[in-house]
């Protein structure tokens, strides 16, 4: 009886760690995909790969005498790199592949470098394209420069700063963005904004109120080649400023170049773009209607 009662527990301890074996293995496999894009070591070789089909896109269109397509999305899945554009155009330059529609272009990365697009081929125009998170475990970026008009984040106002510090430092310290800059306006320029900010960089900068702001150039570096959206340079600038700023001093009536984005921390009633952080991490683009899992805070 004894023994028999010894050997149910020891049968029963069996396959209760057999059940836990299982249900680890299928949650890795569930999420080994994220995890390997979401990793710092891979998010970077991921923006890298963006950066280089970028600078691919812009030498063979150039090259070729076309103007330059505008980028809507940019998703990046491991072994595959995919364009979204504005408009269908199926003269992808080399190694790009267009899709029937013209509407997608695709590659895989590791063809990049095969055919020699390395990072002395001309400057891209997608500087303002950022990492908005993951779907699925692929890695989605958005040019801001494509979304005209204000681009509010609201939500949980700890979520909305994680997330604003998140795409300025991608911008200003990452390989897509280098030829962007990012001016903190007004009370953008103070805690709790700048004190989750763990970059330096000349590309990012500081203005007490829009006057000051909008007087930045911002850089032309040497060897860009022009444009069709914004001929002669490839400079981007991305304006951040609170909710409360944007009302007080009129942003919406801020003479903005086209090239320009304005993102503002908080709810306001006439944003072109509202993108809400929910506190799971995941976003609600709205019209934009990219799927968002797990905003590109939390990858880190």
């Amino acid at each position: 009886m004894i023994a028999s009662l010894v050997l149910s527990v020891v049968l029963g301890l069996v396959l209760l760690g057999a059940t836990a074996a299982l249900i680890r293995r299928k949650r890795g496999n569930l999420t080994s995909g994220q995890a390997r894009t979401a990793g710092p070591g891979a998010g970077r070789k991921a923006l890298e790969s963006v950066a280089l089909g970028l600078q691919a896109v812009a030498g063979g269109r150039v090259s070729g005498g076309r103007p330059l397509p505008d980028v809507y999305t940019v998703v990046h899945s491991g072994r595959r790199l995919t364009l979204q554009l504005a408009q269908a155009d199926l003269a992808a330059p080399s190694p790009w592949t267009p899709d029937v529609s013209g509407k997608e272009w695709s590659l895989d990365p590791a063809d990049l470098r095969r055919t020699g697009a390395t990072g002395d081929r001309p400057a891209h125009p997608y500087s303002l394209t950022v990492t908005l998170g993951l779907h699925r475990g692929d890695r989605v970026l958005v040019d801001l420069a494509q979304l005209p008009g204000t681009i509010a984040l609201t939500g949980d106002d700890d979520e909305v700063l994680r997330l604003a510090q998140a795409l300025i430092t991608e911008i200003v310290s990452g390989p897509v963005g280098h030829l962007a800059t990012v001016v903190l306006v007004g009370s953008a320029t103070s805690p709790p904004v700048t004190e989750g900010l763990e970059v330096r960089s000349p590309r990012l900068r500081t203005a007490a109120d829009r006057e000051e702001a909008l007087a930045h150039e911002g850089g032309t570096p040497p060897g860009t080649v022009p444009s069709a959206s914004a001929p002669g340079t490839y400079a981007r600038r991305l304006f951040v400023v609170t909710a409360a700023q944007f009302r007080d001093e009129r942003w919406a009536d801020a003479p903005l170049r086209p090239t320009d984005a304005l993102l503002v921390l908080g709810y306001i009633t006439d944003a072109a773009w509202h993108i809400g952080v929910n506190t799971d991490g995941s976003l609600d683009t709205g019209r934009l209607g990219v799927l968002i899992d797990t905003h590109t805070a939390r990858l880190s």
